[in-house]
């Protein structure tokens, strides 16, 4: 199960709608996203969910569930998801 680290409030902007600054308000790091990434986050905000969970919400095929795998890590790395609980 993934979900938005606890008081993560995400404000984005984006110019063009495929490269988005994200402010990490935990943190106080700005991140350069791809709309894929804001997507992700924007699918966590409702609540923690597992990455099937996340790929049917995104109408993503199982084909793509490495990559969204890939960019759940990455995510994690920028402290903006992580691991919750089962």
């Amino acid at each position: 199960m993934w979900r938005l680290m606890p008081g993560q409030r995400l404000r984005s902007h984006s110019w063009d709608g495929e490269q988005f600054v994200l402010y990490n308000n935990l943190s106080g790091d700005t991140h350069l996203l791809d709309a894929a990434a804001i997507e992700v986050l924007n699918a966590l905000q409702p609540g923690a969910a597992d990455a099937a969970a996340l790929a049917a919400a995104l109408q993503l095929d199982a084909d793509a569930l490495p990559q969204l795998d890939a960019l759940l890590a990455d995510l994690r790395a920028l402290d903006l998801v992580d691991r919750a609980a089962c």
